[in-house]
């Protein structure tokens, strides 16, 4: 597993990958309240992400290694994704890979950007709205203080070449901006996997 998060809904979502990175070979999936887990998405390659907008309709999701933010339409409801997902950003080149990310108040995402030192926003349109260098090539992932202006930041250090004084470490940056309070999982009963769709299988104990 490579990066999770829970919905507004209380559903825990996160994306797998191969160890060596094997193209197509990522998935992403959900954690339901009873436990059931549900393979979403397939033909991923690094899954980072996902972000959700405040009433759980909308998921962001990273494909870092094809350089790609996908938006996809939710259920709140069940969970279940309505439509293929949609191509919402692809960074140009020389603008890093789409690592982790978040959604602030005004529903704008931003987007740990892997190899830049950048973080970026976009707007709910898929427009970048802004650039945020921080002083560590690798920022993995970001978090938005739901009450004071503040962008948490988290970098990388192991397997980074030539790292910084910073790489590794957490980061405290005023922004413009705030989050939303974090969602957790919201657990009801028993564990079981589905492969969507439709094949159910208890996992080994």
């Amino acid at each position: 597993m490579n990066d999770g998060v829970a919905d507004p809904a209380g559903r825990f979502w996160a994306g797998g990958m191969a160890y060596d990175g094997t193209h197509g070979a990522g998935s992403l999936y959900r954690t339901d309240h009873d436990g059931t887990v549900v393979r979403v998405l397939d033909g991923l390659t690094i899954v980072n992400g996902p972000a959700f907008s405040a009433d759980g309709t909308i998921m962001y999701l990273a494909d870092t290694a094809a350089s790609t933010i996908l938006r996809c339409r939710v259920d709140p409801g069940s969970g279940d994704l309505s439509g293929d997902p949609e191509t919402f950003a692809r960074p140009g080149e020389g603008e890093g890979g789409p690592d982790g990310m978040t959604v602030d108040v005004e529903g704008c995402l931003w987007v740990a950007m892997w190899g830049a030192g950048t973080i970026h926003r976009h707007h709910p349109d898929g427009r970048l709205l802004g650039i945020t260098t921080v002083p560590a090539p690798h920022p993995t992932s970001v978090c938005l203080h739901p009450t004071e202006n503040r962008l948490l930041v988290t970098t990388a250090r192991y397997g980074v070449k030539d790292p910084t004084r910073t790489s590794g470490a957490v980061l405290d940056i005023p922004v413009p901006a705030r989050g939303t309070a974090a969602c957790s999982w919201r657990a009801q009963s028993a564990i079981a996997y589905r492969s969507h769709p439709g094949h159910r299988q208890e996992p080994d104990r």
